[in-house]
């Protein structure tokens, strides 16, 4: 008889879970669908599909209240059937009598600790995937909110006044032509540089951009008519009829958080958190730095030595020499180049050995290129026209530009101390990128060392958050699977102790603290992920503690009366 009374009791206990966390699963999944719908980066064709994955990652929420509803109906209806004391008189202990929901509690605390481990992280990602794969309709939504399209990893926004969609179809396009195209009125492209600062403003009065996907991977090919552009540091207008830069790699569109991580990738994640993508940047910052410091190192090592550094073009049959130069004071983007001992700046252009171009001039502005990093170093070597004292017959544009040689790749050769950093350590590249800069690096060498000891406060800074992040997250999930179990208990103690209240006045009791051990489970959260602390952890878990000492008491006095 107790068995099929245990079968019984489940049986109901279950029934009433599914049909609760069934409705609250489906009002929960489509309240998580307004904000895309709204933004626009959901259609009609996605919509089912986004709420049937938003689903999954919603049971975690919904199971409890379910189970706590769950508990509360079936026992208080036991209750005020008498079945209750016809089970207690029979000689069942009330620990027999909640038996069930026990059982059923444990269940679905393996239940929910798969769910929250293995299906969370798994479903959150395909809806954000499921969101940001349609990088049109991105585009189109930014454009008419008046914001801006960020383009991940390269520090570039693009805005528009107006856009309209041309589908490949309409193009012609072939199987490599592009998926759609853009055409765009209006058009502002801002690139901000590593410190947050905007590096280069660009103006176009048309764009066209092809948006191509493949392997998963979208790119944008844009490109610019009567475009005008604007440099921090430089005093000038570019104006140019048709600039077509390289095409951008979106990748898949989003990037992998430890929330996104199941237990094995989190503790994989703690082992190795060079490959978080936070940590990444800042290591490829640090790197950066320190090859460009490396560079601004050996041109003053060669100004020092003799007053002379050697440079290459792009095309790397010339090369480019300034003779008797030394390091000025920082200016705008650049740094002064001076003469030493008196005597006029030396510029001199040489193809294959042979000087063919060479003027005098007292100053010239030594400038890195926007955008170029590291060992990519480039530059810009600028000589003020009103400055120019003497101009080679053969050297056209120096006078009325300003601006020779055009554009330079690097040095020549490469600096001795471009050592390999990328299997360095976090302390390897703290310990060289601590203290002052060596002497003789110029005032640029010095900013470019200060930035690889801000990058590698921030590696430390990213690799202490990330590892917070990941406790946070197995704190969470162990404490959001032991409050189902813990609510079905408390609503069923609840409806026994209370017998002959109104069932949803039970259940009003249960759903509180329930309330409140959510709200606790996610704020411990949020201060574990700020800083790992055994306050965070008593707080992320006092939720529960709270509602396993709410049932201790109810039990408590059910098992005296």
């Amino acid at each position: 008889m107790p068995s099929i009374l245990t079968r019984h009791i489940l049986a109901e206990l279950l029934r009433v879970m599914t049909l609760t966390a069934s409705v609250l699963v489906a009002v929960i999944a489509f309240g998580a669908a307004i904000r895309p719908i709204m933004q626009n980066l959901l259609v009609a064709e996605d919509l089912l599909q986004f709420v049937a994955l938003a689903s999954v990652p919603m049971l975690q929420f919904a199971l409890p209240f379910a189970g706590a509803f769950a508990g509360t109906i079936v026992y208080a209806r036991l209750t005020a059937e008498n079945e209750v004391v016809a089970m207690s008189a029979a000689g069942l202990s009330y620990r027999r009598v909640l038996l069930p929901a026990a059982a059923l509690g444990l269940g679905l605390f393996v239940g929910m600790l798969l769910l929250v481990d293995l299906g969370v992280p798994r479903f959150w990602t395909s809806m954000r995937r499921l969101v940001t794969r349609d990088v049109t309709r991105l585009f189109v939504t930014a454009v008419e909110r008046g914001e801006a399209l960020v383009i991940p990893g390269s520090g570039t926004q693009l805005y528009a006044d107006e856009v309209r969609v041309l589908a490949g179809d309409e193009l012609g396009a072939g199987k490599d032509g592009p998926l759609t195209r853009l055409l765009l009125a209006g058009v502002a492209a801002l690139e901000i540089g590593p410190d947050g600062r905007p590096q280069t403003e660009f103006t176009a009065e048309f764009a066209t951009i092809d948006v191509y996907r493949a392997n998963d991977s979208a790119y944008l090919k844009p490109l610019f008519r009567n475009a005008t552009a604007y440099r921090a540091g430089e005093d000038a207008l570019v104006y140019v009829p048709q600039a077509e830069p390289e095409a951008i790699d979106l990748g898949k569109g989003i990037r992998i958080d430890p929330k996104d991580l199941d237990l094995r990738g989190l503790l994989a994640l703690w082992s190795d958190p060079d490959g978080y993508h936070k940590v990444a940047d800042a290591r490829r910052d640090a790197l950066a730095a320190l090859g460009a410091h490396d560079r601004w190192k050996a041109i003053g090592a060669a100004l020092a030595r003799d007053g002379s550094v050697a440079f290459a073009d792009a095309g790397g049959r010339r090369s480019y020499e300034v003779r008797n130069a030394r390091f000025g004071a920082a200016t705008g983007d650049g740094v002064e180049l001076l003469p030493r001992e008196g005597a006029a700046i030396e510029l001199v252009e040489l193809e294959r050995g042979v000087a063919t171009r060479r003027a005098s001039v007292p100053v010239a502005t030594l400038v890195p290129e926007s955008g170029s990093r590291g060992d990519r170093l480039h530059f810009e070597l600028l000589a003020r026209p009103e400055a120019v004292t003497a101009v080679a017959s053969d050297l056209p544009g120096a006078a009325g530009g300003g601006r020779w040689p055009p554009r330079i790749v690097g040095l020549e050769p490469s600096p001795a101390g471009d050592v390999e950093r990328a299997a360095a350590t976090l302390d390897a590249l703290a310990a060289e990128s601590a203290g002052d800069a060596p002497p003789g690096t110029g005032p640029l060498g010095r900013a470019a060392h200060k930035a690889a000891g801000d990058a590698t406060t921030r590696m430390r800074e990213a690799v202490r958050l990330v590892k917070a992040d990941i406790v946070a997250r197995i704190v969470q999930r162990i404490n959001q699977s032991l409050a189902a179990p813990l609510m079905i208990l408390l609503g069923a103690t609840l409806a026994i102790r209370m017998r002959g209240a109104n069932p949803l006045n039970v259940y009003l009791l249960a759903f509180l603290p329930s309330i409140g051990d959510i709200l606790l489970i996610s704020g411990g959260e949020q201060m574990l992920k700020e800083e790992t602390t055994a306050w965070g952890v008593l707080v992320c878990s006092s939720g529960n503690l709270g509602i396993a000492l709410a049932i201790l008491l109810a039990y408590r006095r059910i098992a005296r009366n």
